[in-house]
């Protein structure tokens, strides 16, 4: 027996080695399905949004923006905020309506970091803001700049005109994510803004900038591609999306921004297929933000319906929305409507829903 123990072979374990890795191929499977959605949701939106694009530049060459609203005088100079990736002359149908008149100074005074220019482009300085100009257009360092870096630099613009034309108020009126920008001026502390309007701008967030931030942070080419976004576009998308803590915080001292101003309206309008944080993904709205994103508390919301330019891209240009800056603003009606002697800007073609607004 003690000859059989000592040839048998012993057994032993094999020691123990690193657990074998986690297998992720649920949770990587349920993260796949999330952008798979997102990026679907994404296409679907950016296609109706693209199309609708592409309808209103069209009307645009049928009927003239704002040729059927009479010159008007206005009551203190206005600055225009525009939004996230605006295009550089969006406002130029607005602007040239303001100044056909000759009543609101000799040309529109474009703002860039406190300095201010006779162009859009800013590269031809402005030495000197005639005593009569009513029209200033903000022109942000970057047009994918967020309202917390955009907010400082209305500041600039602001005590620039004051400084130029004498101590009083002005009118702000905020496009899109410019709104929120001027939301974040008051915030801050800002003043000497009589009148505040925000055009299409989401105080609640959209659904688009939530599918938009995961395809940005996923990095799904082909939703990239498609829809003309950029990792730059980022930290706008942590503003804009519903949901946004930063929007949360914002809507949450609302109040206080409110004491910075005289009088408060939103605009807004309703007539697109818009992408929705309901069940059902879409609702109504101007095709980017839906109609229940442009709502506060104790704030007069203008929903405008019907036909026109709606749409989120040209809002700036819509008659309705004219007549309810000049009511609310303070316009004189004057005789008359005369045409714009300027020429139009060439527009190209848009090739992706979302590069330029």
């Amino acid at each position: 027996m003690s000859t059989l123990r000592l040839l048998s072979p012993s057994i032993t374990r094999a020691p123990k080695g690193p657990p074998p890795p986690d297998r992720n191929w649920l949770s990587d499977g349920i993260e796949k399905a999330k952008d798979l959605k997102e990026a679907a949701s994404l296409l679907i939106g950016g296609s109706i949004y693209l199309a609708n694009k592409k309808a209103a530049l069209a009307l645009e060459q049928k009927v003239r923006p704002l040729a059927d609203v009479k010159d008007v005088k206005m009551a203190r100079p206005m600055v225009l905020c525009p939004g996230w990736n605006t295009e550089i002359n969006k406002f130029q149908f607005l602007t040239d309506k303001l100044l056909v008149s000759g009543e609101n100074g000799p040309e529109a005074v474009y703002l860039k970091q406190g300095k201010a220019f006779h162009d859009p482009e800013c590269s031809l300085p402005l030495e000197q803001i005639p005593s009569n100009s009513k029209v200033f257009v903000n022109i942000w360092d970057n047009v994918k700049t967020p309202p917390d870096q955009t907010a400082p630099q209305i500041k600039q613009n602001v005590a620039l005109i004051q400084q130029a034309l004498g101590a009083g108020k002005v009118d702000l009126v905020g496009y899109s994510m410019g709104g929120l920008a001027a939301r974040k001026y008051l915030d801050e502390g800002g003043t000497g803004v009589a009148n505040f309007i925000t055009l299409g701008t989401p105080h609640r967030g959209t659904r688009f900038a939530q599918m938009s931030a995961r395809v940005i942070q996923r990095n799904i080419q082909w939703a990239l591609k498609f829809s003309g976004l950029t990792a730059g576009d980022a930290a706008a998308m942590e503003w804009l999306a519903a949901g946004s803590p930063k929007l949360a915080a914002l809507n949450e001292r609302w109040p206080q921004q409110r004491a910075q101003v005289d009088n408060v309206l939103f605009i807004a309008g309703r007539k697109e297929w818009t992408p929705s944080t309901r069940w059902f993904q879409l609702s109504q709205g101007d095709g980017m933000v839906e109609t229940d994103s442009s709502k506060l508390p104790g704030v007069t919301t203008k929903i405008l319906t019907g036909k026109g330019f709606l749409h989120h891209g040209s809002l700036p240009h819509d008659s309705q929305v004219f007549a309810e800056m000049q009511k609310f603003l303070g316009f004189e009606a004057l005789a008359g409507s005369s045409s714009n002697p300027m020429p139009d800007v060439a527009k190209p073609e848009p090739q992706t829903p979302y590069g330029c607004l």
